[in-house]
């Protein structure tokens, strides 16, 4: 549902032109206060900043009359001395963008990625269109809605990356990180993308240029974090595949069989494949293990298995050298 009035990309009451620039600088301010509301006093110095009209008070209640006149009669509410908004978050655009950050931040915290993904996505929507050519509070209040906007694109950026959709993320996350270019975490997300779409070598060129940077400027190596990632490229580049065949032979008609299987293998520590012989199991598990993500990946062979203690003895050999790929069976 579109918000009631928009201040962000001109100003409108339910799709229709407000027009007055007074009436536009009292919504704003009465958008950038909340429920609080703004003083009478306030409000005259915010519609005539050069100069008070002859009887401010009367003037003020022309300009809220008008201003009622175009929107609803509930949208500019009285209050003692004063003037508030009568509209819920929901019903503001620019409201709506900032509740809408401050929910999708707090998702992201509680690693909903989906949810994160959902709301910083819908808030970048509202700040699409043109928020410029304003002045005085309409201004003020715009400029306050980028800053939520480039909030809105950080979180939208980690949540993809963190959901593993790379190409789409790292667009959001460079943009982000030239403006914010100290903002570690977001970097770590970045190396993680860049490193699915363009390789480990390019991750590692752009974590050298920043290491190389802070070290000039501060004296001072990456946070933990960072550190980790590092790590992690290191290896990426030099990937370990052993006992995996690398055979030339594609599975025809498999392609959803072996995205199911990558996708399992983010979220699960044990992923079994299972079915009666001659379906393909093996050949599956060593296309995934080809494929893997992770930059280890040993196949362990279970064939000829018959007790706990022989399934013990075989992957024990490759215990802790990363993630296995094998065709289990119950």
């Amino acid at each position: 549902m579109s918000p009631e009035l928009v201040l962000l990309d001109g100003v409108r009451w339910q799709g229709v032109r407000v027009v007055g620039d007074r009436a536009h600088t009292l919504l704003a301010v009465l958008a950038l206060n909340g429920r609080a509301g703004v003083g009478d006093e306030r409000l005259v110095e915010e519609l005539w900043p050069d100069e008070a009209p002859a009887n401010p008070t009367k003037a003020l209640q022309v300009v809220v009359s008008r201003t009622r006149a175009a929107t609803g009669a509930g949208v500019v509410e009285r209050i003692p001395r004063g003037y508030r908004l009568g509209l819920a978050a929901q019903q503001v655009d620019a409201l709506r963008l900032g509740l809408l950050v401050e929910e999708a931040r707090a998702a992201l915290g509680a690693d909903d990625v989906a949810g994160a993904r959902s709301r910083a996505e819908e808030a970048m929507g509202l700040a699409a269109g043109g928020m410029d050519g304003a002045t005085g509070a309409l201004a003020e209040l715009r400029s306050v809605a980028g800053e939520w906007a480039a909030e809105a694109r950080r979180v939208a950026a980690v949540a993809r990356g963190r959901s593993g959709a790379h190409e789409s993320a790292l667009p959001l996350l460079e943009e982000a990180a030239g403006e914010r270019p100290h903002d570690e975490e977001l970097l770590a997300c970045l190396l993680r993308s860049e490193a699915a779409v363009r390789g480990a070598a390019a991750a590692l060129e752009r974590y050298e240029r920043y290491r190389a940077g802070l070290v000039a400027r501060l004296g001072t190596e990456p946070g933990p974090e960072l550190a980790r990632v590092y790590g992690e490229l290191l290896v990426a580049d030099r990937p370990v595949r052993q006992g995996i065949l690398f055979d030339g032979s594609s599975l025809l008609g498999r392609d959803d069989d072996i995205r199911a299987v990558h996708a399992l293998l983010q979220s699960h520590r044990v992923v079994s494949i299972i079915g009666p012989g001659g379906l393909g199991k093996t050949r599956l598990a060593h296309v995934a293990g080809r494929r893997a993500a992770q930059p280890v990946a040993h196949f362990v062979e279970l064939v000829g298995v018959s007790s706990p203690e022989g399934w013990w003895a075989r992957w024990a050999r490759r215990w802790g050298c990363g993630t296995p790929y094998g065709d289990v069976t119950p």
